[in-house]
């Protein structure tokens, strides 16, 4: 008979490295009470890490002989967002600068979501997830080019813009094909629309 544990430890091994995981997620495995348990029996024998209550991970291996390290705040985003149901995108500085309008880089775990705003606290001495509520439209479009517009430009604001060098913006769609992004152009704040076909007129690509 196989036991509530190596049931849990193909599905995690199955899931490879920093894969973070709910006790819920084990449903099939036990009844609560022996996955509970198994749990716990894995976390004491360094095989599972604990990063927070009802919180654990396959940890992964150092590269650099530092042992085991936990899961990054990717993956327990990932985890939270598969278990809760919402979306998210970067914050608008990230999305800025994947744009080229900023050089700044967003070193925090910073994201919008089309959930509630919160913080998720997610292992000890590690900062925590920072999630602010925007607008489900956000996450309609189908190209990520256009989110990340949409996300980065409501940020600065048609008023503001000029303060910002275009050029990067410019570049990230040099190779953009326009079919790409007719569709979603439809639902694009009419203001960020004529910024973006202003520059496939400034590129020749649409007339």
């Amino acid at each position: 008979m196989v036991s509530t544990e190596d049931r849990i430890m193909q599905m995690v091994k199955a899931g490879g490295e920093g894969k973070v995981y709910f006790p819920s997620d084990f449903f099939e495995c036990g009844t609560d009470k022996a996955v509970s348990k198994a749990l716990q029996r894995l976390v004491q024998a360094d095989v599972l890490m604990r990063m927070e209550r009802g919180l654990y991970c396959y940890p992964r291996e150092s590269r650099w002989g530092m042992g085991k390290l936990p899961a990054s705040s990717d993956a327990v985003l990932e985890a939270y967002a598969r278990r809760d149901g919402f979306r998210t995108g970067p914050c608008p500085g990230a999305a800025q600068n994947a744009l080229g309008l900023s050089e700044q880089v967003v070193m925090n775990p910073v994201y919008v979501t089309d959930g509630p705003s919160r913080r998720i606290h997610f292992y000890k001495g590690f900062r925590p997830i920072v999630l602010y509520h925007v607008s489900p439209k956000v996450f309609n479009y189908r190209s990520r080019i256009i989110m990340l517009t949409v996300i980065a430009l409501n940020d600065i604001g048609r008023r503001d813009l000029w303060e910002f060098d275009l050029d990067g913006m410019r570049r990230a769609y040099a190779d953009v094909p326009y079919e790409e992004i007719r569709d979603d152009l439809r639902n694009t704040p009419s203001w960020i629309r004529h910024i973006i076909l202003d520059i496939y007129k400034g590129h020749g690509r649409f007339d």
